[in-house]
């Protein structure tokens, strides 16, 4: 009900109550009731303020906002104050979007979050590692570490991924460095089958990355050993990870490897130093006039939709200028007069490829895990339905699967807040690929003895022969090694994408 209603129908049970008693009075001639006293109004303290504010931007932008019934817009307190916390605020709203048992959660929204601001914890499940641009930590993490034997007997511990920008890249550290010490302790070689010794290895593992600094000493794929000093700290992400062009028979073939999509946008610091090492990279590709591109997304959990345009338009070149790239789903609130100018602001409107490069590809591939997820994926769903061949490569069968996006809500200058608010479609009005995209070429070993752009690793060398299938010398420095890993240890999770917010 409306306000105005409201109040208009007190006016009219005011008159009624009022009239009552005066043909009351005149009957009985009763003694005045006394006044009753006025509600003495609770201020709310900030924790029930940051859980209202929750309520009422996730019933306000959510994806999925007709599922929040019935509406306690008007007095979020009804709700909210039946949960302890925001996090318990969170996890109630998000039960109540459409149901999809293929999720643990049981339901489509498993990916609102929220996060601590200025240093601020609001509880144990508001992680603070969570951002974009930046990052604390070592560059790699305990799912980064593989178990790896040379000889069916004994393990050790090997890197699959340290990311760009980082200390440990800066120090020369790179995937398919075998751990040998971590402060000078070198006990890191067990028995295969000794599940104590590999629990304690992981064990002393994790609390150096839980430390504030610790030395790391690896031996390199060309059996030189790497010893280094790392200190946690905040670092800039380089998020292009690798680049090249292979030339087989006269046939030049780009590669990519991006860990993630930071921003692009803007005209200072990152975002334009991302843009210029975009712009740098298919520079090369164009003066090469390369007809296949590869490109890497195994490691990569999302990012800017921004720049994951911009790479697309680079991708789609000359070729798909002017055609439709993606179209947004969003509630109605969002697609109302009243959000005109959010609109604007985050760019959430139909995007059409401008042909930013002189690109004529005939074949792009994209390496990927059920890790690659969000902005990752939608630049391949992007691509898919155009006239540029697509195939993806996958070390499992299909990728992560989140196809919705967010953009940042401050709430109480305390917590960062990202409900889920719009869906990308691509030409095709294709959207709803909440378990993956599915792989073209899948379960080809990721290789993690042979770092990233190493033509004989084993997913590129899978796109490298279906790119140049006379291709010779298959696989011929990975017939002396008889290595096998296990499984990461732990579970990827993916950095939440940040959509489309400008920092």
């Amino acid at each position: 009900m409306k306000l105005e209603t409201l109040i208009r129908a007190g006016k009219f049970v005011g008159i009624a109550l009022t009239g009552l008693v005066v043909v009351s009075c005149k009957k009985d001639n009763p003694k005045p009731e006394p006044e009753e006293p006025k509600p003495v109004v609770t201020e709310r303290t900030e924790a029930q303020l940051i859980k209202d504010d929750i309520y009422k931007y996730y019933k306000l932008y959510s994806l999925w906002e007709t599922s929040i019934t019935p509406d306690y817009t008007s007095d979020p307190s009804k709700f909210t104050d039946q949960y302890s916390s925001a996090s318990q605020v969170l996890i109630a709203l998000k039960k109540m979007t459409p149901a999809y048992p293929k999720y643990k959660e049981g339901v489509i929204d498993r990916f609102s979050y929220f996060q601590g601001a200025n240093g601020y914890n609001i509880s144990s499940s508001a992680s603070n590692k969570i951002k974009m641009d930046t990052y604390n930590g070592y560059g790699f993490e305990m799912f980064n570490v593989h178990f790896g034997t040379s000889d069916n007997k004994t393990v050790q511990p090997i890197l699959d991924f340290v990311e760009g920008g980082s200390p440990a890249y800066l120090a020369g550290f790179r995937r398919s460095d075998i751990l040998k010490a971590i402060n000078n302790d070198n006990n890191f070689s067990v028995g295969i089958d000794d599940s104590e010794a590999k629990t304690d290895m992981l064990n002393r593992i994790s609390s150096a990355l839980s430390s504030p600094k610790f030395t790391l000493e690896v031996i390199r794929n060309d059996g030189s050993v790497l010893k280094k000093e790392l200190t946690n700290v905040e670092y800039v992400i380089d998020p292009v990870y690798k680049e090249s062009i292979f030339n087989f028979s006269n046939n030049n073939i780009g590669y990519l490897a991006l860990s993630s999509f930071e921003e692009i946008e803007e005209e200072t610091g990152g975002g334009k130093i991302n843009k210029q090492k975009i712009d740098a990279v298919f520079n090369k590709f164009q003066d090469q006039n390369i007809k296949n591109l590869i490109v890497d997304l195994r490691y990569n959990g999302g990012g800017y939709v921004d720049a994951a345009v911009y790479i697309a338009d680079k991708i789609g070149g000359s070729k798909l200028k002017s055609k439709l790239m993606l179209t947004y789903e969003t509630n109605k609130y969002l697609q109302s007069d009243a959000t005109s100018s959010l609109r604007k602001e985050l760019n959430i409107h139909d995007t059409y490829f401008q042909g930013l490069s002189t690109l004529n590809l005939d074949k792009v591939y994209f390496l990927v895990s059920e890790h690659t997820a969000s902005a990752a994926e939608m630049l391949i769903n992007v691509i898919r339905p155009h006239n540029i061949a697509v195939k993806i490569i996958a070390s499992g069968t299909h990728t992560f699967g989140k196809p919705v996006g967010f953009f940042r809500q401050l709430i109480q200058n305390k917590v960062y807040f990202w409900p889920v608010s719009f869906k990308l479609r691509n030409k095709d009005g294709v959207s709803d690929y909440w378990d993956g995209l599915l792989a073209d070429e899948p379960n080809i070993t990721d290789y993690v003895f042979a770092d990233l752009g190493d033509p004989e690793e084993s997913m590129l060398e899978a796109a490298l022969n279906d790119a140049v299938p006379q291709r010779q010398n298959k696989a011929s420095s990975r017939i002396k090694f008889n290595y096998r890993y296990s499984l990461p240890i732990g579970k990827v999770y993916p950095r939440p994408e940040i959509g489309m917010f400008k920092k």
